[in-house]
């Protein structure tokens, strides 16, 4: 596995790992700051890869092909890219933060999709693009990978493994949440795939959002184009949690991420993910976490 800790200098640099990840993978986790990548002219499409990134602090902004707007990346959840998805990149603010990156290897993608040994197909099990929030045990595993790789663990059939039962582990949620989108009551197959479509992005306000106080159960429902009543019933069905419940946990996993990788100040961290008030926040995290932010092992 290609292992980078600073963004490529130049075009040249950049196809130069795009042309090995295929065959090797890539994980990165580095400083960014303003740095802006377009989309290539001459891109290279035995050069795609499925991928997952994420960051701690600041800001990032994927503008996908064919997408209407831009996705923006926070300290929270995660960003799942498709093999072949195609994007412009920035690193938005002044502050530097840590961006990190895991691209799988085609033998890693390609095998989700052969069949397996009692002869099911699984062809279109492929890791689709969309903003996730990673569940506890999803969550460790990317957690482990950041954590050796930056510990200067060099195994290449570590890294194999653990690369592949994590893409493993994005499909089995990406299939939790399409099993759990057909429980919405509705008689139509299509009306359910519509309103999970709708509770998709009622998420995808929260992960972008979550740093505004003032985000509420209207502006949500408004965004997801469903009424508020609906959208909690919906929501509710698809996640087990009411909108106002899966926005404390984002806001919380933000918050944990913000201790554990950075050294802002607690008072910044509880203004970063959305609460004007310190007491509020910390009777938020030790409900969620079971202890005070205080008590996190802080980046060294």
């Amino acid at each position: 596995m290609q292992i980078l800790t600073a963004p490529p200098k130049d075009a040249d640099a950049l196809n130069a790992i795009y042309a090995r990840t295929p065959h090797e993978g890539m994980f990165f986790s580095g400083l960014m700051r303003r740095e802006r990548f377009d989309i290539a002219s001459d891109y290279n499409e035995n050069w795609s890869c499925a991928s997952i990134t994420w960051l701690s602090g600041g800001a990032e902004e994927y503008a996908l092909s064919g997408a209407r707007r831009p996705v923006t990346l926070l300290s929270a959840g995660a960003l799942t890219l498709a093999r072949g998805a195609r994007y412009a990149y920035a690193a938005l603010g002044d502050a530097p933060f840590r961006s990190n990156m895991i691209t799988f290897p085609h033998w890693i993608t390609d095998g989700a999709e052969q069949a397996t040994l009692d002869g099911a197909h699984a062809g279109e099990r492929r890791l689709e693009t969309r903003l996730i929030r990673p569940g506890a045990d999803l969550q460790a595993l990317i957690d482990e990978i950041a954590f050796q790789v930056r510990a200067g663990l060099s195994d290449a059939q570590w890294h194999a493994e653990k690369c592949a039962l994590l893409y493993a582990k994005l499909l089995d949620a990406q299939d939790a949440r399409a099993a759990a989108s057909n429980e919405i009551s509705a008689v139509k197959a299509s009306t359910r795939a519509e309103l999970a479509r709708r509770c998709g992005l009622a998420k995808e306000t929260m992960l972008q959002r979550f740093a505004d106080p003032g985000l509420s159960l209207t502006t949500i429902a408004r965004e997801a184009r469903l009424s508020q009543y609906h959208l909690i019933r919906v929501f509710k069905t698809v996640t087990g949690a009411t909108p106002m419940q899966f926005l404390t946990m984002i806001r919380m996993d933000a918050a944990l991420r913000l201790l554990k990788d950075t050294k802002l100040p607690t008072a910044e961290i509880a203004s970063a993910v959305g609460y004007s008030d310190r007491t509020a926040f910390f009777r938020a995290f030790r409900k969620v976490h079971g202890c005070a932010p205080t008590a996190v092992g802080r980046a060294a």
